[in-house]
């Protein structure tokens, strides 16, 4: 029972998600202007330490804010390897075919392939990415960057073990590591998709307790609230990161299915969206240990955030606890 509930969560959120749409590269001259601003900064940091008391406690907030703007930017950065993971998903579905290389080193709108990733994939600058297929054709993680600078983020999304040491190298060493060279991109090879050849049984995440009825109730909330913001008739605020009511019930009707919306307390909630459609949620039952992170991400049920509290997960996004933003 616990395995077909699981599954039809896991269906629901595909289903939800079906019916949606299923990176720059800087000159050695943007290197140099890059060195003379970090200089200018320098410099006006030490003057304003200098020149005001209190010099310690404003260079703490630069930090402060500096640090900041380095967790905004390889937010973003995942954010793109994501979006890019879900658009290559997306072709290939329409296409029926399979990826037939090793790996992919390509960058967007480069080709064929890239113009039909493309519809699926607003960019706002070119970016360059590394798709790495598992064993039956289908991408199991996206590395991307929109350049090779140093103020340049790695982008990572997907089953891929050193994801933390990958998103810490420059893009150049990225491409070293995978034994590609840079611009030149793979010639894309795709073939017909035997989907005969796949299994459908879902793989629990290691490190999940799908034993936990806790742990079942969280992720079966967070498909309640993706489907919600999908397919949901009442008008419903929405937020990047925000709080469900535990007065507010979930309307999620599951006609066909033996699918029952959990009960819940208080839920906090933070979600991502392709377009108008949201393709991941987290969330947190407020009346749980926040060690019991739910998470709906496409259908797929994969989470990046496995044996972490919902605390890591805001860290993460950079956001504060209870200061909601509106999306």
């Amino acid at each position: 029972m616990r395995t077909k509930k699981l599954f039809l969560t896991v269906l629901v959120l595909g289903m939800a998600a079906s019916s949606f749409g299923c990176g720059k590269e800087s000159s050695k001259s943007e290197e140099k202007n890059s060195a003379k601003e970090t200089t200018t900064e320098a410099a006006e940091e030490e003057t304003t330490k200098k020149d005001n008391k209190g010099g310690d406690a404003l260079d703490g907030l630069s930090l402060g804010m500096l640090g900041y703007v380095e967790k905004s930017k390889q937010t973003s950065a995942n954010i793109n390897a994501k979006t890019l993971y879900h658009s290559v998903m997306c072709v290939l579905t329409d296409e029926e075919k399979k990826i037939a290389n090793d790996i992919i080193y390509t960058k967007t709108g480069e080709g064929e392939f890239g113009e039909k990733v493309n519809e699926y994939f607003a960019e706002l600058a070119p970016l360059e990415y590394i798709v790495i297929p598992d064993d039956y054709g289908q991408p199991k993680a996206i590395i991307c960057c929109g350049g090779t600078s140093r103020k340049d983020k790695v982008g990572v999304y997907g089953d891929i073990g050193d994801a933390d040491e990958i998103r810490e190298m420059k893009w150049k060493k990225v491409l070293e590591k995978f034994g590609l060279e840079y611009k030149n991109y793979t010639d894309i090879e795709l073939e017909k998709d035997d989907l005969s050849n796949y299994s459908y049984t879902h793989e629990e995440p290691q490190g999940i307790d799908f034993d936990d009825a806790d742990a079942v109730k969280s992720c079966d909330l967070a498909a309640a609230i993706a489907w919600e913001y999908n397919r949901g008739e009442e008008d419903i605020p929405v937020y990047l990161y925000g709080k469900w009511s535990k007065d507010t019930p979930l309307t999620v009707l599951a006609e066909e299915t033996d699918w029952e919306v959990p009960e819940h307390g208080d839920i906090e909630y933070v979600l991502e969206y392709n377009g108008f459609s949201v393709i991941n949620v987290f969330c947190w039952d407020t009346e749980c240990d926040k060690k019991y992170v739910g998470d709906a991400d496409m259908g797929y049920g994969y989470t990046n955030f496995v044996g972490k509290t919902w605390d890591d997960v805001l860290e993460y996004y950079g956001y504060k606890q209870g200061e909601y933003v509106e999306y």
